[in-house]
């Protein structure tokens, strides 16, 4: 009841909701003095709370070497070229920036993507952005990054506190959510180093079954965690709202916290499936032959990835998402929007009201870093990957989300954990 083919149809879909988008790593020493890591406040409503475990000790990342072949319901436009951002006329950046403080606000704990991209942007603006401010990261988990989110709007806006964003809080806002301290329309994007264009999956766990069809067969729900709703396991989120026998559990703080329960055999499956996730913390689930791969969403799955697994397939084994569950045009166009807006995840942003020149300075420093190559070389150090996203891309994608049917639109909503009754549909 799960399988249906892809049509012709579906990759004309897919081809135009990816229109607008263009192709344009965990944790390296940390900065001087970080704050800890907080204690998470509630996550939302409606998920089971995860059971605390420590971070495992990051190890050396290995790379991955192989790169995704395209997919048809998902291949990414070319990547444009674009405009420079001018210096602030009348603004001496060198002057302001002297002396001072930045703080970088991650919403998730250690070890995982947001706090390594952090870590990485902290070391590039120490040395790139002008008068050589320092820069510390802390780590205040809570609310799938919301509560760091809600800190950094409520800063001053001098430009001296900045957070990578999880789209996750701008697409609930878009269906209709009505979030604290945080307004789309006066949220200031600075960019994303990680304009994401590899796959996404979701992967089981060996021992339990080794494609969608054995764990059909099971009888039974797995789980897979995060810490809140959209985000990495919008995949997951998707076909158990469309009555597949898969439940997500929320309450982990980040990366580290679900990598952990996978390696506690307390979670059965999980979407951090690539060599990213896998190698700064668990290296050693490539001898055990841990995973496997139920299905994939966004780029095929690397046939390299699949070998450093030794899972035995071939990359054309792994079925796209829209194989294994029956899901008609309005859910796919849902679905496929998540999608794009989670290609565009970690956008820095500062608070509402920061001076224009301030945030020009911030644009141009930040795609300066972007492409300076001895970022580029650290982040490719700990297999992460450096695609600049400019916001404009961010806020078109969002933008579709007016032009949704209700259909589309509860669909969207329930995949970011919008409550009824503040949806807009």
């Amino acid at each position: 009841m799960f399988r249906a083919s892809r049509t012709i149809a579906l990759a004309a879909l897919s081809l135009a909701l990816l229109a607008v988008l263009a192709a344009c790593g965990t944790d390296p020493t940390p900065t001087p003095v970080p704050a800890p890591t907080a204690t998470p406040d509630a996550m939302m409503d409606g998920g089971a709370t995860a059971e605390p475990a420590p971070a495992p000790t990051p190890t050396a990342a290995m790379t991955d070497g192989g790169a995704a072949a395209p997919a048809p319901t998902a291949t990414p436009a070319p990547r444009p070229t674009a405009t420079p951002i001018p210096p602030a006329p009348g603004f001496d950046a060198e002057e302001y920036f002297s002396g001072k403080t930045i703080k970088i606000i991650v919403g998730f704990s250690p070890g995982g993507g947001y706090d390594a991209y952090s870590r990485l942007l902290a070391k590039g603006l120490e040395r790139l952005m002008p008068g050589n401010p320092r820069v510390i990261v802390s780590n205040l988990p809570g609310g799938g990054g919301l509560r760091a989110l809600q800190e950094t709007m409520r800063s001053r806006p001098d430009g001296l506190t900045t957070h990578p964003m999880a789209n996750r809080h701008p697409a609930a806002e878009a269906a209709g959510a009505d979030l604290d301290d945080f307004d789309l329309n006066t949220v200031v994007m600075i960019g994303t180093p990680n304009f994401i264009q590899t796959h996404a999956a979701l992967c089981i766990r060996r021992d339990l079954a080794e494609n969608w069809e054995e764990m059909v067969a099971l009888g039974e729900t797995i789980t897979f965690g995060t810490s809140a709703l959209g985000g990495n396991a919008i995949g997951g989120q998707f076909v158990e709202a469309l009555g597949a026998p898969v439940k997500v559990v929320l309450g982990y703080e980040g990366t580290a916290d679900v990598q952990a329960a996978i390696n506690r055999d307390t979670l059965d499956a999980t979407d951090r499936c690539d060599t990213f996730f896998i190698d700064p913390l668990y290296p050693q689930w490539y001898e055990e032959r841990k995973l496997m791969p139920l299905f994939y969403w966004r780029t095929p799955i690397s046939q390299s990835f699949l070998d450093k697994m030794n899972t035995g397939l071939r990359s054309e084994d792994v079925p796209h998402i829209f194989d294994v569950i029956d899901a008609n045009e309005q859910q796919q166009a849902a679905f496929l929007l998540a999608q794009n807006l989670e290609s565009m995840t970690r956008m820095f942003v500062l608070a509402p009201g920061t001076p224009d020149d301030i945030v020009q300075t911030w644009q141009r420093v930040f795609r300066q870093i972007t492409e300076d190559q001895e970022f580029i070389d650290s982040a490719a150090a700990l297999s992460r990957e450096i695609n600049y996203g400019d916001p404009s891309i961010l806020r078109a994608d969002i933008e579709k989300a007016s032009d949704f049917t209700p259909e589309a639109c509860q669909l969207f909503a329930d995949l970011y954990g919008v409550p009824k009754e503040s949806r807009d549909c």
